[in-house]
């Protein structure tokens, strides 16, 4: 026995693998020892290192992975392991630029400020990326004469070289204010009604949220400020206890509930969302007692990963702290602006102090270099909920401490009016951008406002799928590529959860009939399909679209399990929107609003296997009536007012009727037709839809179903068989449904022409 374990010993203690600090090439991993013994090797991200020794670098800008390789020793009946930290290094930056894009800054005379970190340039192959810049000129700067200046600096890790001109101004130039045009109705004066997927999705979600054990959400958070977890189990997944975002679902569960008792009022949800309150109060109470941590702090862990990433500290050593912050702010604000719970807003005061202290001391030239940092660095909202809490608070820090967050990677090419989206992590950066709006919101600062206009147009223009989705494998493509990006990795559901809420929030602005078009494609095509179809709180994280796809249904607590967990109670909040001059249903989902303040009432009526006919009973009314002419009706086939054909008018995509009475009812009857939804760069690839409802295919084949293209021209579509009453499909051998009813069968979401 002692000479196995001696040879083991040996051949460890023997065995070199070379320098494993800057590993470029692929690793030789011997499969025995000098003395005998017999190696196998296990990698802990076989992305970076395979078993075998297979090394692939990270991207550029991703920086280096250590990657855990342990080689197990047996001899015998004998084994021992060793494990090796092997850093492998990021690819070097091989971009060829063809162009970059002008750098142009205009600043008042004495006002200080940063030149740009990031610039949007153009490769020789016409993609369009935004990458680090590095200036001559690094630190704050503040012009005294009026004129123009030249600042020159280098592509990052580049010989290219970029010039930045700045116009020194006397006075900044006056843009008139955007202000809100129109309100969404609070969630507490709208409930959905009769039978829908919409209402059973709901019912489902709420039936799990009653179903979630208060004390287990609360686990991690005990755990780390001292308190005593009360025999609850564990987290699982992305919370589980040796998981380094452990906390983020606490905050989803937050906002849940907060949304869950908006929308339906139960009150033993709302018990629930007062005792998680509490409780998160009396952590941050024990954390106070804690000399090594400063005060106001919350989190399921202590103030170590944000040392660490203040020290630059790469994924995965440390994962997202801010982000996982921002997941708790969001739920505690929004416990206090549906719930109403004070408490919430208390323990959000406190903590946007800490993260004030936190970060206003920290070197402007730090502060992004962390932001750019691949994970590590991912904040969330946290300009959004910082800005939301200014809102409450009035303090002045919080505001500050909001635009402490600006990321120039993704905010300069925006104001430049340039897409330079790809390569971009999508729901990163989504909720930085409903900061930038929120932010206007409160300072109205016109460039925050037109980045968040111009990303909202880049993307729905350019980069969504038919159901409305985002991304491929996380990120972002270069514009119009979703025709050759058909896989099982697109469309993730937290990017889409993040798109509606900017969506609802720019309308309010501008209340154009195109988002709210965007609106329900999305609502309906993808957030309507992500959950499963029991009782188990499964989410989808992708939506494949891949031939003979199937959807996976995460219970696991990783980010679009934690959105899951919303998404189906916030059905309800963009139905109805007013002003003084007008009603507004944007819309179509059995429904009845009732306004405390006015006495208006509007019972909804809405089949949805006949998407193409909704009616309303209306008392109180006192404005005009506008229902929006959905993008898939090509007219209005008639509109009646209890029973009589009437007149209308038709304005902004807007159909109007002005003069109701008290008790009238109002019935509308769209057109409604099947057609093809083409990928934009594959034209012989597309979506068959029918109303609002993209369909889908049941099938398990794994290549693309055909069509005869001459076919589809001319019969194809005639031919397609409705079965009555219901949103069931046919053609020949074929059978279509909505996404949305889709469970675990197999389907095709895109088809071909042959």
């Amino acid at each position: 026995m002692i000479m196995s374990k001696t040879i083991i010993a040996k051949d460890l203690e023997s065995l070199y693998l070379g320098n494993l600090r800057t590993v470029e090439f692929d690793l030789s991993l011997p499969e025995k020892g000098k003395f005998g013994s017999t190696f196998t090797w296990h990698s802990n991200d076989e992305r970076f290192i395979t078993n075998q020794g297979v090394v692939t670098r990270p991207e550029y800008g991703k920086g280096d992975r250590v990657i855990p390789l342990t080689v197990t020793a047996k001899y015998k009946e004998f084994e021992a392991s060793k494990i090796y930290k092997v850093n492998v290094l990021e690819e070097e930056n091989d971009i060829q630029i063809e162009q970059i894009f002008p750098v142009n800054l205009q600043k008042v005379v004495g006002e200080s400020f940063y030149l740009p970190q990031a610039v949007a340039v153009k490769t020789t192959n016409q993609e369009i990326f935004s990458h680090p810049v590095v200036w001559t000129d690094e630190e704050e700067l503040i012009l005294e004469k009026p004129g123009n200046y030249s600042f020159s600096g280098q592509i990052k890790d580049t010989a290219y070289e970029v010039t930045a001109t700045v116009s020194i101004v006397l006075e900044k130039p006056v843009i008139p204010e955007k202000h809100k045009q129109i309100a969404a109705f609070p969630m507490k004066s709208v409930r959905l009604t009769n039978h829908s997927m919409l209402k059973e999705a709901q019912d489902r979600r709420l039936e799990f949220l009653l179903s979630v054990d208060d004390n287990q959400m609360l686990y991690n958070f005990r755990m780390a400020s001292g308190l005593s977890t009360k025999g609850a189990q564990e987290m699982i997944g992305w919370d589980s206890p040796d998981s380094l975002l452990k906390g983020h679902t606490t905050g989803h569960y937050l906002s849940a509930l907060a949304l869950c008792y908006g929308a339906t009022g139960n009150k033993e949800i709302y018990q629930k969302l007062n005792y998680m309150i509490q409780e998160l109060s009396y952590v941050q109470k024990a954390f106070e007692k804690n000399p090594a941590i400063h005060s106001g702090f919350l989190s399921a862990y202590t103030e170590e990963q944000f040392d660490l990433l203040e020290e630059y500290t790469p994924y995965p050593a440390i994962w997202a702290p801010y982000y996982t912050l921002h997941k708790l702010f969001a739920g505690l604000l929004d416990s206090y602006r549906i719930g109403g719970i004070t408490e919430g807003l208390a323990i959000a005061d406190k903590l946007g102090d800490w993260t004030y202290h936190r970060l206003n001391r920290l070197p402007h030239q730090q502060l992004k270099k962390m932001w750019s940092m691949y994970i590590a660095g991912e904040f969330g909202g946290m300009n959004e909920s910082l800005a939301q809490l200014y809102e409450y608070t009035g303090k002045k820090e919080h505001l500050k401490t909001a635009k402490l967050f600006d990321n120039d990677r993704l905010f300069f090419p925006m104001e430049q009016k340039i897409d330079a989206l790809g390569s971009l992590h999508a729901n990163q950066h989504i909720p930085q951008i409903i900061g930038a709006l929120k932010i206007y919101d409160q300072t109205k600062e016109d460039a925050y406002f037109q980045i968040a206009d111009f990303f909202w147009k880049s993307v729905t223009s350019a980069h969504i799928y038919s159901i409305g989705g985002t991304g491929d494998g996380e990120m972002f493509q270069q514009p119009h590529l979703i025709g050759s990006k058909i896989d099982e990795h697109t469309a993730e559901t937290c990017a889409s959860y993040n798109l509606l809420k900017l969506t609802k929030e720019l309308y309010e602005y501008e209340p154009t009939v195109e988002k709210m078009d965007y609106y329900e494609r999305t609502m309906i095509n993808h957030i309507l399909s992500s959950t499963d179809h029991e009782c188990n709180g499964g989410s989808t994280y992708f939506m494949p679209t891949s031939p003979g796809s199937k959807k996976g249904f995460d219970v696991e607590n990783s980010c679009c399990h934690g959105t899951g967990l919303e998404n189906h109670f916030k059905y309800g909040e963009s139905i109805f929107f007013s002003n003084e001059e007008n009603l507004v249903v944007n819309l179509f989902v059995s429904s009845r609003l009732s306004d405390e303040r006015t006495g208006l009432t509007v019972d909804m009526d809405y089949d949805e296997n006949e998407p193409e006919k909704v009616s309303f009973q209306l008392t109180f009314i006192d404005r005009a009536f506008n229902v929006r002419i959905p993008y898939w009706s090509k007219k209005i086939i008639a509109v009646w007012v209890n029973e009589t054909i009437i007149s209308y008018t038709e304005k902004d995509g807007y159909l109007v009727i002005e003069g109701l009475n008290n008790g009238d009812r109002v019935s509308i009857e769209f057109d409604i037709h099947f057609r093809l939804e083409e990928t934009p760069d594959r034209k012989e690839l597309f979506s068959l839809a029918y109303g609002p409802y993209i369909l889908a295919v049941l099938s398990d084949k794994e290549s693309f179903i055909e069509f005869d293209q001459s076919q589809l021209e001319t019969t194809a579509l005639q031919a397609i068989k409705k079965e009555t009453g219901t949103l069931n499909f046919s053609l020949n051998d074929l059978f279509f449904t909505p996404l949305a009813k889709v469970n675990e069968e197999h389907y095709h979401l895109y088809l071909k022409k042959s």
